[in-house]
C-alpha cells in the first residue's frame, strides 16, 4: 500500500474513533420511565366482605399460571393442555411475536459492511470524450483509427459505512422496535388467558347443560308420579278431568325444557372443538357434570401493585407507551443533521491475473451529511404528532389499569353476592320441598286439591332450577375472578425481551 493510502486510512480511523465518541452522546427526545405503581393496596370490595360463604378469597396470595387447576377437574386439565397446544388463535399470536422479533433483528447496527465482485463486458465511447478529435474522418491519407474499444472489466472490493447517529435516531428506532416486540409478547400472553377463559367457559356451559338435563329428567319423573296420584284420585272421585289435564300439561312443560339444554350442550362441545383446533366432526368432547370438578377452597387475588406487573393487557399498554415515547425521540432526531462515514475500496482490472495488482487499486473515504432544510415544517409536525400519540398511549395505560381494578372489584362483589344468593336460594328450595311434602300428604288424605299439589310442585321445580343457576354462577364468577388476576407462564414467551 502506498504512503498516501496509509495516510488516508489513518485519517479514516481517526474519524471513526471520533464518531464512536460522538455516538456515545445521549439521544434526543424523552427517555422512557415506567409509570409509577398505584398508591392503593386494596380493592373496593375487601376480602373479608366477600368471604361470607363457601367461596373464600385470599388477597395477596400467589396466583397460579394454570389457574384452572383449582377446579380439580382432570377432564378440564386434559382439554386445556390440548387447547394450548393446538389453538389456532394462540398460534397466530406466536407467529406475530416471531414476526416482531424478526423485525427487531432486521434493524441493523450503526456499522454496515458489504463485499462486491463482478465482471462486465464494456465498450468505451472515446469519440464522445475526445470531442470528435479521433474520428476516422479526421485522419490523413485515409488511415483508420480503432475507436470505442471493447474490453472485459473484472472487479472485487468492499464498502464500510458507519452512521454517527449523533442525535440518537437509530438508537431510538431500535428502542421502539424492542418495545413493539415486548407489546407483541404481552399480546400473546393475553391470547393465552383469553383461550383458557374460553375453555373454562365452555366446560362450565357443558356441565351446566348436563346438570340441567339431569334435574329436568328428575322433575319429569316426579311429574309422572304426581300424574299417577291424580289419576288414582280421579278414579276414586277425588279429582277431576281438569286436574288430570293440568298434571299432563305440567309434565309436558317440564319435558319441553330438555331440548334447549341439549342444544346448549351441543354448542358448547362444538366451541370446544374449535378451541382445540379441530372440526366438530373430528372431536369427541369429554363429558362434564356436577362430579367433574369442585369449587376452589380459596381464590388467590393479586394486590394492585402486583397486578400492574402481571396482567398482560396492562403490560401490553405499558410496552406501547414505551414504543410511543421512543418514537418521539425518532421524530426529534429527524430534525437534526445525519452524518455517516463511508469507505469504499475496489480492485479493477482488464484481466483476472492483474486484479490484485497495486495499480488496480482505487478507494474513497469520507463523511456524508444530510441536513433537513425545506421540509422542516413537516418534521416539526411529525414530532408533535408523535408527542400526541405518546400522550394517548399514557392515557390508554392509565385507563387499562383502572379497568383491571374494576374487573377485580366486580368479580369480588359477584363472589359476595353469589355466597349470599346461594344460601338464600338453598333455604327457598328447602321450604319448597317441605311445602310439597306437606301438600302431597294432604292430597293423599283428601285435604288438598290437585291444583294445590301442582302449584307446590311447580314452586319446587323453579326453586331447584334457580339453585342450579346460582351454583353455576359461583363457578363462573370464580373463574372470572381468577382470570382477572391471572398471568401467563414465562415459558410462553421465552426469549422475548422484557420492558425494563
Amino acid at each position: 500500500m502506498t504512503m498516501a493510502s496509509q495516510k488516508t486510512l489513518a485519517r479514516f480511523a481517526g474519524l471513526s474513533l471520533s464518531a464512536l465518541l460522538l455516538a456515545s452522546c445521549a439521544a434526543v427526545g424523552p427517555n422512557y420511565k415506567p409509570p409509577e405503581p398505584p398508591a392503593n393496596h386494596g380493592y373496593a370490595m375487601a376480602g373479608d366482605i366477600a368471604n361470607t360463604g363457601q367461596l373464600q378469597t385470599d388477597v395477596g396470595a400467589k396466583v397460579l399460571d394454570d389457574w384452572w387447576t383449582l377446579f380439580q377437574s382432570p377432564g378440564l386439565n386434559a382439554l386445556m393442555r390440548e387447547a394450548i397446544a393446538n389453538n389456532l388463535t394462540l398460534e397466530q399470536a406466536r407467529v406475530h411475536l416471531a414476526e416482531a422479533q424478526s423485525a427487531e433483528k432486521a434493524q441493523g447496527g450503526l456499522l454496515t459492511a458489504d463485499a462486491t465482485a463482478g465482471y462486465k463486458r464494456e465498450r468505451a465511447n472515446l469519440i464522445a470524450f475526445s470531442g470528435g478529435a479521433f474520428s476516422p474522418s479526421s485522419l490523413p491519407g485515409g488511415l483508420s483509427f480503432p475507436t470505442n474499444p471493447q474490453y472485459n472489466l473484472y472487479s472485487i472490493g468492499g464498502s464500510v459505512s458507519y452512521n454517527l447517529d449523533l442525535f440518537g435516531g437509530e438508537r431510538r428506532l431500535r428502542e421502539s422496535l424492542k418495545a413493539q416486540t415486548e407489546a407483541q409478547a404481552r399480546e400473546l400472553d393475553a391470547a393465552y388467558l383469553t383461550l383458557t377463559g374460553k375453555v373454562v367457559e365452555q366446560v362450565l356451559t357443558a356441565a351446566d347443560a348436563n346438570i340441567q338435563m339431569q334435574a329436568l329428567q328428575a322433575i319429569a319423573d316426579a311429574d309422572r308420579e304426581d300424574l299417577n296420584m291424580i289419576l288414582k284420585a280421579k278414579a276414586a272421585g277425588g279429582a277431576t278431568e281438569a286436574d288430570v289435564a293440568m298434571a299432563r300439561q305440567q309434565l309436558a312443560l317440564d319435558s319441553s325444557a330438555v331440548p334447549p339444554q341439549r342444544q346448549r350442550l351441543a354448542a358448547a362441545r362444538h366451541a370446544m372443538a374449535v378451541l382445540v383446533g379441530k372440526a366438530p366432526s373430528e372431536f369427541v368432547a369429554p363429558d362434564f357434570d356436577a362430579k367433574s370438578g369442585a369449587l376452589p377452597p380459596s381464590l388467590p387475588v393479586s394486590i394492585p401493585s402486583e397486578l400492574v406487573h402481571e396482567r398482560p393487557d396492562i403490560l401490553e399498554a405499558e410496552a406501547k407507551l414505551h414504543q410511543a415515547t421512543a418514537e418521539v425521540g425518532i421524530a426529534t432526531a429527524n430534525l437534526y443533521p445525519n452524518i455517516s462515514l463511508t469507505g469504499v475500496i475496489s480492485q479493477d482490472a482488464l484481466t483476472p491475473q492483474t486484479i490484485f495488482s497495486s495499480l488496480s487499486n482505487s478507494y474513497n473515504f469520507g463523511p456524508s451529511l444530510t441536513l433537513p432544510i425545506f421540509h422542516s415544517g413537516e418534521l416539526h409536525a411529525k414530532k408533535r404528532e408523535a408527542q400526541a400519540a405518546a400522550r394517548a398511549a399514557l392515557l390508554n395505560y392509565e385507563e387499562t389499569v383502572l379497568e383491571a381494578f374494576a374487573q377485580v372489584d366486580d368479580a369480588l362483589q359477584a363472589i359476595a353476592h353469589d355466597n349470599q344468593a346461594y344460601e338464600d336460594q338453598q333455604r327457598v328450595l328447602d321450604q319448597a320441598q317441605a311445602r310439597l311434602d306437606m301438600v302431597r300428604k294432604s292430597f293423599n288424605a283428601g285435604g288438598a286439591t290437585a291444583r294445590q299439589l301442582l302449584a307446590a310442585r311447580k314452586a319446587l321445580v323453579q326453586a331447584e332450577l334457580d339453585l342450579q343457576q346460582y351454583g353455576t354462577g359461583r363457578y363462573s364468577d370464580s373463574a372470572r375472578l381468577m382470570l382477572a388476576v391471572a398471568h401467563a407462564p414465562n415459558s410462553l414467551t421465552a426469549g422475548a425481551p422484557k420492558t425494563p
